[in-house]
């Protein structure tokens, strides 16, 4: 009886230590490819995409994080629909 109990709390403790382990690989997959596809542009040259952070390519400037679309979320006009 108390090989039975006890190789059932080894089997529950495994076990639970493998569900944790999956989970965090599960989380930190998903972080990396949140991070990953993080694309940069510069201000003045929209068309000009980057995967890394750095400069420009036709006028040296720094580039930034391209904003997300958000679903769910109105987004604003764009500049050439904008009325003064």
């Amino acid at each position: 009886m108390k090989k039975t109990i006890m190789a059932l709390a080894i089997i529950l403790a495994a076990t639970t230590v493998t569900f944790a382990q999956m989970k965090m690989d599960t989380a930190q997959k998903q972080m990396k490819m949140k991070q990953g596809a993080k694309k940069y542009t510069c201000t003045m040259h929209p068309e000009v995409v980057k995967t890394k952070p750095g400069k420009c390519t036709k006028c040296g400037m720094d580039l930034v994080p391209m904003k997300t679309k958000m679903k769910g979320k109105k987004m604003e006009k764009p500049m050439g629909e904008m009325k003064m």
